[in-house]
């Protein structure tokens, strides 16, 4: 019995003492159609951000998962079924706002930039003030999207504090490839796009462009931002500077060549897209691919100031997480 004994023991010893190892941390992440999210693109198809977590000694997994507007990612990330979104700075901002005294939402980084363009085919729309009652805008989310609100900035400029408001009656939530299709097929006349529907679209003689966003906003902002609660990476701190550095590394390879970049939006996005098609696009000179979040408290101002968010302040590193601090944003 008491060499039954001795091996029981050892065999205790031998389980106590085996490494534990646990299971890879699954992280869901946002992502979208366009060229705006191409950052994230690279970051999947070159798993960069398995990459630089497991150099911080994390293992993750990670799935990516389509959306088509912020409001939607919104209610995904509150309610503990997404754990990085991405999308525009007016959705950021206003969930950012609501959830200061719990869920603590902030901005990561942005993603990239590029000028956008309210487009229709009414030919007697010239400006803001043309539109009409016989008008529909599409743009991915009324009242709180990038676009809608910087369609109250614009109205703003153009036509007084009054009119800030003006044109909401005329705008529809829409993806925008459903605006595309939609704009072009006749059904509706006005889409507030990016790249690249809004190059498809200008293509049609039909179409012109009454507002780009860089006018409205006094110059470049992110088309999207990636951000997440408080508690997600409070859960995996070594997860934040992960993200952000594989989406550098992902920035600085699109920025480096562009016909890799052209490659995997191909094949991850814009599947019929030609190289010269996707290429013409990419090396806009006004396509910028960089963390640093531009205008962020310009977006914040004017959205304190019509009522659609509460919350505020003077340091556009409030609005974000550390990682990016050492970044020139505002």
């Amino acid at each position: 019995m008491k060499w039954i004994r001795q091996i029981f023991a050892a065999a205790v010893v031998a389980f106590i003492a085996a490494p534990v190892y646990a299971a890879p941390v699954n992280v869901r992440i946002a992502k979208q159609p366009g060229v705006g999210y191409l950052p994230l693109m690279v970051m999947e198809h070159e798993k960069l951000f398995e990459k630089h977590a497991k150099k911080a000694g994390v293992d993750i997994t990670t799935e990516w998962l389509k959306f088509t507007g912020g409001a939607a990612m919104n209610e995904a990330l509150l309610s503990g079924n997404l754990d990085i979104a991405t999308g525009g700075i007016p959705p950021l901002l206003t969930i950012w706002s609501k959830t200061e005294n719990n869920y603590k939402v902030k901005g990561i980084a942005s993603i990239s930039s590029h000028p956008q363009f309210l487009l229709t085919t009414n030919p007697n729309v010239k400006t803001l003030a043309d539109f009409s009652s016989v008008d529909k805008i599409a743009l991915p989310a009324v009242r709180i999207s990038n676009q809608a609100v910087m369609i109250q900035m614009a109205a703003i400029k153009q036509m007084g504090e009054a009119k800030a408001f003006a044109i909401d009656p005329f705008t529809i939530s829409m993806g925008h490839g459903d605006a595309m299709a939609a704009l072009l097929g006749g059904s509706i006349n006005g889409h507030f796009s990016q790249s690249p529907f809004q190059d498809i679209e200008l293509r049609d003689p039909r179409v012109h462009s009454v507002l780009n966003s860089y006018d409205a906003v006094g110059g470049p902002y992110p088309i999207a931002v990636a951000y997440a609660t408080d508690r997600f990476f409070q859960q995996n701190p070594k997860l934040l500077v992960a993200f952000v550095d594989a989406l550098k590394e992902a920035q600085g390879m699109i920025r480096a060549d562009m016909n890799y970049a052209a490659k995997v939006w191909i094949e991850m996005d814009v599947k019929k897209f030609s190289m010269d098609e996707a290429l013409a696009i990419l090396k806009n000179p006004k396509m910028g691919w960089d963390a640093a979040p531009q205008n962020t408290l310009t977006f914040l101002k004017h959205m304190n100031k019509v009522g659609l968010v509460e919350r505020t302040t003077n340091n556009w590193k409030d609005v974000y997480f550390p990682a990016i601090h050492d970044l020139q944003g505002s």
